[in-house]
């Protein structure tokens, strides 16, 4: 009887170690789980997705309508580039001005464009119109959850809030990340900040939840977030 048990470990811990990263003493006994039947028992595979699909589709349409009274303008301009990625766009600010750019990253409240070696950042709150170029997407390559490391997943899945808020990247992933968040990633580059009709030349020096700090030489400017209008970065 402890063989059997040995060996139903074994089996269980060789097939678990494929997506996550189990510690070879850790094998608990496992109780089965009542099985209940379900209204889509008896489909197809194929008929089972499609219905899936049309589920969830009728389940966003509901969404829109409930919210489009009361949507933010942050969530429109999420779902509006969220479509845009790897796309090239122009964009008008509050002033009539156009910037163009391919689409990299809808953050939180702000979109980042890509321009050959620059990097574009617009605030939503900057944001006239948007007018989209090509039918086609550049792709880029994004994480995915689905090829990272076994010992890595299982940190993630016991671990979530630490591992989480400890990476910029996972934070956009699970929750979108915020202009501010995406700046500390920045820190030591060459900024060039444009408020209203004026620009400020610096590096990124300090970055908190209101403020930035940009130092060239010996001058020092700390600008407020809700006031930029637009970030260039020569990446």
């Amino acid at each position: 009887m402890e063989i059997e048990k040995d060996m139903d470990c074994l089996i269980l811990e060789q097939e678990q170690t494929k997506d996550l990263c189990f510690p070879k003493d850790c094998c608990p006994e496992r109780f089965p789980s009542p099985k209940l039947p379900s209204p889509t028992d008896c489909l197809q595979q194929g008929d089972l997705k499609k219905l899936q699909e049309e589920i969830r589709d009728a389940n966003e349409l509901l969404l829109d309508l409930a919210l489009a009274d009361e949507r933010p303008p942050e969530e429109t301009f999420q779902k509006a580039f969220d479509g845009l990625i790897g796309l090239r766009v122009e964009i008008t600010n509050l002033l009539g001005e156009k910037i163009e750019g391919t689409v990299n990253l809808a953050g939180y409240n702000f979109v980042v464009l890509r321009e050959e070696e620059m990097i574009i950042i617009f605030p939503y709150s900057q944001i006239e119109t948007i007018k989209p170029y090509g039918r086609f997407a550049e792709l880029y390559n994004d994480p995915e959850l689905s090829e990272i490391d076994p010992c890595f997943r299982r940190d993630l899945t016991f671990h979530f809030g630490e591992i989480v808020s400890s990476s910029p990247e996972l934070i956009h992933l699970f929750f979108r990340i915020r202009l501010n968040i995406y700046l500390l990633n920045m820190e030591a580059k060459r900024f060039q900040v444009k408020i209203e009709e004026s620009l400020v030349d610096g590096v990124l020096v300090d970055v908190n939840k209101e403020t930035i700090v940009l130092k060239m030489e010996e001058e020092i400017n700390i600008i407020p977030i809700d006031r930029i209008s637009l970030i260039t970065i020569n990446s």
